[in-house]
């Protein structure tokens, strides 16, 4: 693999409104259990959730290897930002309510709006920094790619 192409952890952001939500799910369901339903079929929507979630959260890291996330030397556009603007984000929501649906827990799904509103509050001033750094470019960007889906 290539320099410009390697794999970098760094570009693999853990959000901490998804983790919260995910200890805070634990813990209220040791207190208040809310099971779901329909146990085979949850858990296997929940595979599939986990799994769609990593493999996008794979294909937005490896789409912005090229570049550090951190302090991005240029506008990652193209691979599954070329879909969405924050690939990352959706696939790791999809992959916080898998966790709770292989888990048979209602609470992340309880606790999702919540999550969401921290979680896009946390997008929408990254995206401040990055218009404030690229500009036209970004506003380009932003006019033909969604901010999520």
């Amino acid at each position: 693999m290539s320099k410009q192409r390697a794999w970098r952890w760094g570009n693999l952001p853990i959000p901490e409104p998804h983790t919260a939500g995910l200890v805070v799910s634990l813990i209220l369901e040791r207190i208040w259990p809310r099971p779901l339903g329909a146990r085979p079929a949850t858990r296997a929507g929940g595979a599939v959730l986990l799994i769609g979630g990593a493999a996008l959260v794979a294909w937005a890291t490896a789409s912005a290897a090229s570049s550090d996330l951190e302090r991005p030397g240029r506008l990652i556009t193209e691979g599954a930002y070329a879909y969405s603007r924050n690939p990352m984000y959706v696939g790791w929501t999809l992959m916080y309510l898998g966790t709770g649906a292989l888990g048979g827990s209602a609470w992340p799904v309880i606790l999702l709006p919540g999550v969401a509103v921290a979680m896009d509050r946390a997008v929408r001033l990254e995206e401040q920094r990055l218009a404030a750094r690229f500009g036209a470019d970004f506003e380009a960007y932003a006019a033909r790619v969604h901010r999520y889906i």
